[in-house]
């Protein structure tokens, strides 16, 4: 009997060992699951941070961290964002805002998950970074009306003469009242570039500027909703969508790359799921400087 004992003592020992060769390569990580597919959306003194949280009831909060030195630099805490609670492990969005930026800088950005045991995860995935860049609305005159403000200068934000050295873009008509948008400086060659990227449903459609496809001609029909990008002959981008024309010029939203060389204009939304009105109105709700 004693030794049919001391068999079955010998057996589960060796069972239990067993599992625990050290030539397994099986590691267990308690740590939760890092947020998914972030991206960001480029504003004007703001940046917004989007992320989808894992499928995970488990997650009590997110870190998100960022710096201005690099994707392989390290990263700095700059806040936190709440999770919702997921008893059925639904697929949900979060955001974040973070209005303390510099327009014309690039930030790298990385969201981390916290469980409710304080573990956090690995940092996210995705190569994030953003260049805030200013924007505005802004009235300009047709030339036959006013050249003295029939023109734009996106470092002021403001309406130029038309003849200007500095004018980036200027407004004309044709005999039939069509409108026209020119690349800037009426007395020489700049360099300065426009392209017509047609019809556009939101301000956030066109996210970076076109390496090629440049107007052989220097200029480009004005047509309300329609998206237009500007080279400049020093190097920065910008993009201008006309909002309304009447008899004496057109309404435009503008944004201006401060970074030279930056084609980032503002990035778009990469999931159809996401309702881009919320950023504004929760923009709104914090910062009154929004479109």
């Amino acid at each position: 009997m004693l030794r049919s004992i001391l068999l079955i003592s010998m057996m589960i020992t060796l069972v239990t060992f067993s599992g625990c060769d050290e030539n397994d390569d099986t590691v267990w990580d308690p740590r939760p699951e890092p947020p998914q597919g972030v991206f960001s959306i480029t504003g004007d003194g703001y940046v917004v941070l989007w992320w989808a949280g894992p499928y995970d009831r488990d997650i009590e909060e997110y870190i998100v961290y960022a710096n201005t030195a690099g994707l392989n630099a390290d990263y700095v805490e700059i806040g936190r964002r709440a999770a919702d609670d997921n008893p059925n492990l639904d697929l949900i969005y979060y955001d974040y805002i973070d209005d303390d930026v510099a327009n014309g800088t690039t930030y790298y950005y990385a969201v981390a998950s916290i469980d409710h045991a304080g573990q956090v995860s690995t940092l996210s995935a995705e190569d994030v970074y953003d260049t805030p860049r200013p924007e505005g609305v802004l009235f300009i005159n047709d030339i036959s009306v006013q050249q003295s403000s029939a023109g734009i200068h996106f470092v002021s934000g403001g309406t130029i003469d038309a003849s200007s050295s500095e004018c980036d873009a200027y407004v004309d008509s044709d005999v039939f009242g069509i409108y026209y948008l020119n690349a800037g400086d009426l007395n020489s060659f700049r360099g300065t570039e426009i392209q017509g990227m047609g019809y556009t449903y939101d301000w956030d459609d066109i996210g970076y500027a076109p390496t090629t496809g440049w107007s052989d001609l220097g200029y480009a029909e004005i047509i309300v909703g329609h998206t237009y990008i500007i080279k400049t002959d020093d190097n920065h981008y910008a993009k201008m969508r006309v909002l309304l024309t009447d008899g004496v010029g057109v309404s435009f939203q503008w944004a201006y790359q401060t970074d030279i060389n930056n084609p980032e204009l503002i990035a778009p939304p990469k999931s159809n799921d996401q309702n881009i009105t919320s950023i504004y109105s929760k923009k709104n709700e914090t910062n009154n400087d929004l479109k």
